[in-house]
């Protein structure tokens, strides 16, 4: 087959979005083919032609990315899609590339993606960044120990309100976090749309407040189905306002059961509950991180202390990156440049996004076989350098 790769245009789009759906099993309706329009920057979606018809697609999205200390210029990649008639011929491979090349010609050190399937992206340096916990829990069993102090109050409010809060909330919120993405405004009013296919046969979005004076301190945006509820989105400023939304959400009358979705690996929220072992968790891989310049990306965050590590990184598909790097870091940024001197840990690009945002940890990998300590005592001095307070998640719209 003679397959090219390249951007579509805008009388390509319609066939390219549907073509997408197609590719994850479904049907795009004129609707599906709106709102996907509204996310997409033409020059940052490809697609994979077959005699002149649309095989794969994939998109990024331009966004942010804040990692310790700062924020990385981020391309988000979205829509990886191959029909089932293509797959198994490289193809994917080939669409992911042409989207790494640009970003690296566009300056952004990082990617990253939510993975439909786990056993695919670390072939193209993708690593696991961020986990994230499945909630359940039975209404009879939330009783807090502590009880939340957030001063202030709960109300429901429209779409149309919580569209606009989401993202002024999510703006004051997402700069402390490593993690969190900087969504452009169309991806915020895609998400929020609360079409019928985003539901899954649950109701419509519930939105409710936590006020503090006259600023929106805290927001849940939650479904029912029966005598669940299921809690999609909530962010709060502080714990005792998500606290506060946590303690609503498990009060609501005539519910037996409350799940909630991609909930942080270390929440507080368990260490309140009078029986914590009542809460099922399950835990999933949720952000793949890629490292797109290795270099700018060492160099773009701020470390725990002050501390120099030389890593051998291996990277076969981009091969700009294969190397040795010397990192020398600190609290107040860092300077990394090619090395000659012998490595103190070897590691592939892969394991190296694991451990950038502080998710994960050189000593576990290492424990794992994944990372190879060449000097005694270095996957130490590395995990004391990427340490973080907080370990890195992502509110996933």
């Amino acid at each position: 087959m003679d397959i090219h790769i390249r951007q579509v245009a805008e009388d390509e789009f319609e066939e390219w979005s549907r073509a997408e759906a197609r590719g994850f099993g479904f049907y795009a309706d004129d609707e599906y083919v709106e709102r996907s329009r509204w996310m997409a920057e033409l020059d940052r979606t490809f697609a994979a032609f077959d005699d002149g018809k649309i095989v794969g697609t994939a998109t990024t999205r331009s966004a942010g990315l804040t990692i310790p200390g700062g924020e990385a210029a981020l391309g988000f990649v979205d829509d990886v899609s191959v029909l089932p008639t293509h797959r198994r011929q490289g193809i994917m491979t080939r669409v992911m590339r042409a989207q790494l090349r640009q970003m690296r010609e566009r300056g952004e050190p990082v990617a990253a993606l939510s993975a439909s399937e786990s056993s695919i992206y670390e072939r193209i340096g993708y690593g696991i960044a961020t986990w994230a916990d499945f909630w359940t829990i039975g209404r009879l069993h939330t009783a807090f120990k502590i009880e939340p102090r957030g001063g202030g109050r709960l109300e429901f409010v429209s779409a149309d309100k919580a569209r606009a809060e989401w993202p002024k909330l999510h703006g004051r919120v997402a700069p402390r976090w490593a993690g969190m993405v900087r969504y452009p405004a169309s991806y915020w009013r895609a998400a929020l749309r609360d079409a019928v296919e985003q539901r899954r046969g649950m109701s419509e979005f519930f939105h409710v407040a936590y006020v503090r004076g006259a600023k929106v301190a805290g927001l849940v945006s939650y479904r029912m189905s029966e005598r669940t509820v299921a809690v999609v989105f909530m962010l709060g400023e502080d714990p005792e306002v998500e606290a506060e939304l946590w303690r609503f959400c498990f009060g609501i009358d005539l519910v037996t059961e409350i799940r909630a979705f991609h909930r942080p690996t270390d929440d507080p929220i368990p260490w309140r509950l009078e029986d914590p072992r009542r809460l099922e968790r399950r835990t999933q891989d949720h952000m793949w991180l890629r490292l797109v310049d290795v270099q700018a990306a060492l160099e773009s965050r701020k470390y725990d202390c002050e501390g120099e590590i030389t890593l051998r990184v291996k990277d076969d598909f981009c091969d700009w990156n294969d190397g040795a790097y010397r990192l020398e870091a600190g609290p107040e940024g860092a300077s990394c440049s090619r090395a000659k001197a012998d490595p103190d840990v070897e590691l592939s690009v892969a394991e190296l996004a694991a451990v950038y945002l502080g998710g994960n940890s050189f000593g576990r990998l290492a424990r794992a076989g994944r990372v190879r300590e060449l000097t005694k005592g270095a996957t130490q001095r590395a995990d004391r350098l990427f340490r973080t307070e907080r370990q890195a998640w992502w509110l996933e719209l």
